[in-house]
């Protein structure tokens, strides 16, 4: 399989040759990524994971497309989960709602995707959520869209309290005018605060020099709640599927880089209130 038609595969469409370093950064990376992740002894499973890897929101999906490789590396190192090999499947909605609705309706073509993650932003989260609801695939959103439909479980800070002046994420993703406050909220910790402060080093031994923050933190811990409840489903069930490991992730009880995940009856974030830093000499700090 040719390159274009290998990216068109996993990431969604092509990037051109006038693309930024970022973003060919990607092209390559997807391109390499279905041979480094799959075993030919074992049958195998998709997560798909959908956000802008390209356009004004691309550095959101470099940074969060090594936190999720680095889970299913992991995995995979570890022997595949409930006996099958994980398949990272990446799509790019570059920031845009029509895009973000289109690359769902591809993911859910695919029989062998089992869950999907996105989309970073509320305008493409909310576009996708109904897609993946229609055909059952269980939806890890990773925004604070409002209105998404029941199905979707929302890993994103609900309930969190910041002094002001203070600016949330969806705010900065808008503005992109971190340094006008003194306060940013984040979803999730920096990797040095988070439980595990070794995942900035296991994550930079395969980014390329990608730094680490609070997205790639949260993907990670959203890939391992998927990951775990695979394992659960294929113990209650024999094998995965959509509906088994949509009822595995409700059961979520999971001690991740981020505290503890469970969710509530909406499939809301029980414990997600909110990281305050301080925007201090050019660096967050808490």
């Amino acid at each position: 399989m040719d390159a274009s038609k290998n990216v068109n595969r996993y990431i969604g469409k092509q990037v051109n040759r006038y693309a930024s370093k970022q973003a060919i950064l990607v092209y390559v990376f997807t391109c390499l990524l279905f041979s480094a992740c799959v075993s030919s002894t074992k049958p195998s499973i998709k997560i798909a994971l959908v956000g802008p890897f390209e356009g004004r929101y691309r550095d959101v999906g470099i940074e969060v497309i090594y936190a999720m490789r680095l889970a299913i590396r992991e995995a995979n190192a570890q022997g595949g989960v409930g006996g099958y090999t994980v398949e990272l499947m990446g799509f790019d909605d570059s920031g845009d709602p029509d895009q973000a609705m289109m690359q769902a309706k591809k993911v859910a073509t695919d029989s062998q995707v089992v869950a999907a993650v996105g989309n970073w932003l509320p305008s493409t989260t909310q576009a996708a959520a109904p897609v993946y609801d229609r055909v059952g695939i269980p939806f890890v959103a990773m925004s604070s869209a409002n209105d998404l439909p029941s199905s979707s479980f929302r890993l994103w800070n609900r309930e969190s309290t910041c002094p002001s002046p203070c600016i949330t994420l969806d705010e900065w993703f808008i503005t992109r005018q971190l340094l006008i406050t003194n306060y940013f909220i984040a979803p999730a910790p920096l990797p040095q605060d988070s439980s595990d402060p070794s995942f900035a080093d296991r994550y930079k031994k395969i980014s390329q020099g990608v730094e680490p923050k609070f997205l790639a933190t949260l993907t990670y811990d959203a890939t391992k709640i998927i990951l775990a409840a695979i394992e659960r489903d294929v113990k209650a069930n024999g094998k995965p599927t959509r509906l088994g490991l949509a009822a595995a992730l409700a059961q979520t009880n999971y001690n991740g880089l981020s505290g503890r995940i469970t969710f509530d009856a909406k499939q809301n974030w029980n414990e997600g209130k909110g990281w305050v830093y301080k925007w201090e000499e050019g660096k967050l700090k808490k």
